[in-house]
């Protein structure tokens, strides 16, 4: 290959309503927009990356390939044909940039914040663990009604079912004792402070398979639970950027070393705590038994109902390890 193309299509144009293309996923679905190409692939890969499966039409609509990929389109494309002076630097530059595997990213104004607020508000406890706040919009005070009426009464409805069904009451109650002897719920403590106030979440068992009373099931906090003034803990919570790398990008540095290890971590969100004055917000009730009276209990750890959790997990993960 003398030169690499600059831009593929040479100018963008309008895409086409070929209804054929509804049904399919297209590997370039903006194939239509003039931009950089993708890494170049020679023919030798070309014919392992193709698939069972073509479709022709007419000679005047491009042909689909089904590949690995997704579904690619052939065809022509009317092009402007122009004389140009061929720098070879500018051309050897252009390989090095398309092989480059760029780790910048564009953030938005409030997925900076986020990151900026966890770096100045986060810090490591004696034993190692971290301790978090959760990103809440200046004004959330103002925003959160009264919550804990709800809450109670779904927990009503909660105890109704678990004199229905003793295995989920036996599975509920079994899941609420190792979150107790974790500490990562205790009874709550303290009033609002000044500026600030409680929020209580429902909560609610979803199980494997609907269908089957003893299938395995989660229980889940529920954040996005409207308060009386219409809002959610979650509706005042920024969510944070998405910090999971694409497979793309997983698979490209797997490759890149003879050995990669996978692992897993047992309770994520639940390794990492919650500064003591969020706790508020993340309340609950609970009893042991109906004969006995409704009590307030306080979230510390991250929890999994949160809109941010995704983003604090996975950012106190990577601080871990530009800890460590």
């Amino acid at each position: 290959m003398k030169s690499l193309i600059e831009n593929l299509p040479n100018f963008s144009f309008s895409k086409p309503s070929w209804t054929y293309l509804n049904n399919i996923t297209l590997a370039d679905p903006e194939f239509n927009i003039s931009r950089p190409v993708d890494p170049p692939l020679g023919a030798d890969v070309y014919s392992l990356i193709l698939l069972e499966g073509i479709c022709r039409l007419n000679d005047n609509i491009p042909i689909t390939q089904n590949t690995r990929l997704g579904w690619i389109l052939i065809g022509n494309v009317k092009t402007l044909q122009c004389n140009l002076i061929i720098n070879d630097l500018k051309e050897i530059q252009k390989f090095w940039e398309m092989e480059d595997i760029s780790e910048e990213s564009t953030l938005a104004l409030d997925d900076q914040q986020c990151i900026d607020y966890y770096k100045s508000a986060t810090i490591r406890r004696e034993d190692g663990r971290y301790e978090v706040r959760l990103p809440l919009d200046p004004d959330f005070s103002d925003k959160l009604g009264e919550s804990k009426s709800k809450a109670i009464a779904q927990f009503k409805s909660l105890e109704n079912i678990f004199k229905k069904h003793e295995n989920i009451k036996n599975q509920y109650q079994s899941f609420i004792n190792e979150y107790r002897a974790l500490g990562h719920m205790i009874a709550a403590t303290g009033k609002p402070t000044q500026g600030r106030r409680h929020c209580v979440l429902t909560h609610h068992c979803v199980r494997a398979d609907d269908t089957i009373m003893n299938s395995k099931f989660r229980v889940v906090f529920n954040a996005s639970c409207k308060t009386s003034w219409g809002n959610s803990l979650n509706d005042v919570m920024k969510c944070g950027p998405n910090l999971q790398e694409d497979l793309q990008s997983l698979i490209i540095k797997y490759r890149q070393y003879q050995f990669a290890f996978t692992a897993d971590i047992e309770k994520m969100s639940r390794q990492i705590w919650i500064h003591p004055d969020d706790q508020q917000l993340l309340r609950i009730v609970w009893r042991d038994s109906p004969s006995e009276p409704i009590k307030d209990y306080q979230l510390t750890t991250v929890t999994y109902g949160m809109k941010a959790a995704p983003f604090l997990a996975m950012m106190t993960l990577k601080q871990l390890a530009c800890d460590e």
